[in-house]
């Protein structure tokens, strides 16, 4: 056996170690890539360089590594044919780092040009000039903003001539190395580290206190304890704020740290009980007078440490944090509104029922249970909001690989079958690592208790008699669901369904026992949402809202990955028509999402698309059941495999470890590369420009922000500006998106920006006198940027520049005068008409 077991390894390894070779061969993963200079706003077309004159670009890199510059071109008109372009990039010291020409007749207008060079390991804070080069006959050059947008950066001619703009339209790029990457891994874990311990204490402790209650888990092994016990927190402390609020009661700082504290000593002193327990037990050994305490069903979390598990949770988590290694802000529209909603009930230490005093809005129709959790961290001294929701986000996605695994330890009691469940969650997978790019917290927190649910739902009703006893356990998950997100509480239902059918009904007092345990922890709920929520209509009426999301299935390797588990239905299929009992959980689980899909696709008859539920949302939740097939696939695989010959056995784990070494090659890349840019709205330089804005503005300010058409007709910050509102306390023109709640508000937001986004000459006097006669005070532009364009408010004689840094703005308006204030509203409104039709003319 022990012959076998080393030549199971080998074969393993070796497999792995060829497919590293073929990838070191091959070149194959490519290099990782980030952003470190971000300018992209243009205004100028600079005049071709060509002979003597040249433009000369000085820049400073934020990162070690820089790789490539790329430019925007322009090409003039010129009757001739001909000429040459050039780009030369040296450093501090003058060491030539790249020199390219390219033939003029080679280059487009608005072409993107990028040159690149060998990495350079040291460039982080070192200075480079970029010089654009021509013949005489050069018709190319670049196009520039008429501002200085790029910190410690000039742009000037070749004698230090001005030119007619202050910076190039210039993207900087640096490749992350090894080095860096364990550098930048050993500052997060220095800064944060603290706050995630601190996280994993207060989400397990709710677990800890309540899996002992039920006898089933003595069989469980620890990792498995550990994924349910985070499943169980996750689920109770919404429960704990609501009911709390609900009694008159409110959270402090200083009462969640008594309750963390007090809860494990209790742990902690019960399992010293357990331990004191065993030993008289072995001394006494035959006694069956002594009953263990419910607490020694507790493992020690330091026995996940040598497992091949705790490595594969190691390198997810460091994966996802290595993907949000140049972020200062959660990205997307979803991740200021998580902040305001945690911010009031930090401020309260109640579960929401109206955003006041931040935002007028009284209804609370949203789901608020991660807010609970994110809430509870802040005021425990979580520091910084977006960098808690941040950081806490990427915790809770990399310990989504562990709930995976304890929900298929459940079914299977199989450690390699659950190992690859998790592994495909943790690494190759696109989901749920992609739902970083929108900072989509509540459902991805929703995600962590999804499994778990499912599992012991599944052996409540199919399992042995011992599990019928964790019904309570069920109704808890369920209701914690509930808070947590509403669209995942109803996907989750019809699975509950399937399964009591494929159960013929069986053990269903049980089912309907942790029914009433849900419907009892979650009433309360239902008769506000149902207040709140009297004649709401339940069909969308968003064109494309419903629409099913191809992009992912054809992201990454996912079109493989569901090829792969139709194969594996087939042969659970074939596996049912022989009465093998393992084939029904991955028909069940077929069923359930092909059922859902079909449910709520809308074009069965009497059940229109609803906005409550919609196909992405669905599509995005499908790894939980993805990866849990395939783990039940690989359990059956593996028993399959122990009973062939030898020489087969060596065969297919050579294929496995080189299928294996792939998959993780492809996924580490995958997740390191993970976010959307288009969805990082604020960036670094915004956070200086929010914290200047809180020291120096009044709190009474009202700050104009870019904005944009998110959704319906629902506007969204499009830059910096929409975290304003949770991290200043400052009104502006488009608050988070909570603001639809109340009508008026959204009337009087969406007048704003449907007025505000068609301008294009913000230097109009008659443009700040309307934007005083909306209330504004103040107006922020951050890095990203949106309809308000800097370079025209500088020029605006009614507005002062306040702060102007990285690319950052804050104006102030400045007191009406006689001649500049209209004399009535229509007189401004004409005048903001004249404004527009020559925005349009322009534009034409």
């Amino acid at each position: 056996m022990r012959g076998s077991a080393t030549l199971s390894r080998l074969a393993w390894l070796v497999g792995g170690m060829m497919a590293l070779l073929a990838a070191a061969v091959q070149h194959w993963p490519p290099p990782i890539q980030g952003i470190d200079l971000n300018q992209t706003r243009l205004d100028r077309a600079l005049p071709a360089p060509q002979g003597e004159q040249a433009l000369r670009q000085t820049f400073t890199a934020q990162r070690d590594g820089l790789r490539e510059v790329e430019l925007l071109l322009v090409r003039a008109e010129a009757e001739e044919t001909g000429g040459e372009f050039t780009a030369i990039l040296e450093d501090d010291a003058g060491i030539l780092l790249a020199q390219q020409s390219w033939p003029a007749d080679s280059l487009r207008h608005n072409q993107a040009l990028t040159l690149r060079f060998p990495r350079q390991p040291h460039s982080a804070n070192r200075r480079y000039t970029l010089t654009l080069q021509g013949s005489a006959a050069n018709p190319i050059s670049a196009w520039g903003y008429s501002l200085n947008v790029i910190p410690q950066g000039t742009l000037q001619g070749s004698d230090g001539d001005a030119v007619p703009a202050a910076a190039l339209r210039l993207v900087t790029r640096y490749e992350l190395g090894w080095g860096q990457a364990v550098a930048w891994l050993g500052q997060m874990v220095w800064a944060q580290g603290g706050q995630m311990l601190l996280a994993l204490a207060f989400l397990a402790l709710p677990g800890c206190l309540l899996l002992p209650l039920f006898p089933a888990a003595r069989r469980w092994d620890s990792a498995t304890w550990w994924g349910a016990a985070l499943a169980v927190g996750a689920a109770v402390w919404p429960l704990l704020w609501f009911w709390l609020t609900l009694l008159g009661g409110r959270w402090r700082g200083w009462a969640l740290w008594l309750a963390l504290i007090a809860g494990w000593i209790i742990v902690l002193a019960q399992t010293r009980r357990r331990h004191r327990q065993n030993k008289a037990q072995i001394a006494n050994a035959p006694s069956f007078s002594l009953l263990p305490s419910p607490f020694s069903l507790l493992p020690s979390p330091f026995s996940l440490l040598p497992s091949p598990l705790f490595l594969l949770l190691l390198l997810s988590l460091c994966l996802r944090l290595l993907a949000v290694r140049d972020l200062a802000f959660p990205p997307w529209v979803d991740a200021s509104r998580h902040a305001l909603i945690t911010q009031v009930m930090a401020d309260s230490g109640q579960f929401l029922n109206s955003y006041q005093p931040l935002l007028p809005v009284e209804r609370a129709p949203y789901h608020y249970g991660f807010h609970a959790i994110a809430a509870s961290l802040k005021l425990m001294g979580g520091g910084e909001l977006p960098a808690l929701l941040l950081y806490l986000g990427q915790l809770l996605n990399g310990l989504a690989p562990l709930v995976i695994y304890a929900a298929t330890w459940l079914v299977t009691r199989h450690r390699g079958g659950s190992l690859a469940a998790a592994f495909l969650a943790a690494v190759p997978f696109f989901f749920p690592a992609y739902y970083a790019t929108w900072g989509r917290f509540t459902q991805l927190a929703a995600t962590l208790i999804l499994p778990v649910l499912l599992a012991l739902v599944w052996q409540m009703l199919r399992g042995g008699p011992g599990w019928r006893r964790g019904w309570w356990l069920v109704g808890v998950l369920v209701a914690g669901i509930f808070f947590i997100h509403f669209r995942v509480f109803l996907l989750a239902l019809p699975f509950v369904g399937l399964v009591w059918l494929c159960s013929r009904g069986r053990r269903g007092r049980w089912l309907l026992a942790a029914a009433g345990l849900s419907l009892a922890l979650t009433l309360p709920r239902w008769l506000q949402l149902l207040r709140l929520n009297r004649g709401a209509r339940l069909a969308s009426a968003i064109p494309g809202y419903n629409e099913f999301p191809l992009g992912y299935v054809q992201a990454g390797w996912e079109r493989w990955f569901l090829a792969a588990a139709a194969i594996g239905l087939l042969l659970a299929l074939y596996a049912a028509a022989r009465r093998r009992a393992w084939a029904y959980l991955p028909l069940t689980l077929a069923l359930w999402v092909g059922s859902v899909l079909a449910i709520i696709s809308g074009r069965l008859p009497g059940l229109p698309a609803s906005w409550l539920v919609n196909l992405n949302s669905a599509y995005i939740t499908l790894f939980v059941p993805l990866a849990w097939l395939s783990g039940v696939l690989a359990w059956r695989g593996a028993r399959w495999l122990n009973h062939q010959r030898a020489a087969a056995q060596v065969g297919a784990r050579l294929l496995a470890g080189g299928v294996l070494t792939g998959l993780l090659l492809f996924g580490s890349r995958q997740q390191i590369t993970i976010l959307n840019e288009q969805t990082i709205l604020a960036q670094a330089p915004d956070a200086a420009a929010l914290r200047w804005l809180a020291a120096h503005t009044p709190p009474a300010a009202n700050v104009a922000v870019s904005s944009w058409r998110w959704l319906g007709s629902a506007w969204a910050g499009s830059d910096g500006g929409a975290w304003i509102l949770p991290l200043t306390g400052r009104q502006t023109t488009t608050p988070p998106v909570d603001y639809i709640y109340d009508r008026e508000l959204a009337l009087q937001v969406a007048a704003f920006n449907e007025t505000a986004s068609p301008i294009t000459d913000w230097s109009a006097p008659a443009a700040a006198d309307w934007l005083r006669q909306q209330g504004v005070t103040h107006i922020f532009v951050g890095v990203k940027g949106g309809f308000f364009d800097p370079a025209a408010l500088s020029r605006n004689p009614q507005l002062t520049l306040l702060y102007s840094e990285a690319g950052a703005f804050i104006f102030a308006l400045k007191p009406p005068t006689h001649s500049s204030q209209p004399s009535s509203r229509q007189s401004c409104n004409a005048a903001m008409s004249r404004i527009n039709s020559a925005s349009i003319s322009s534009a034409g």
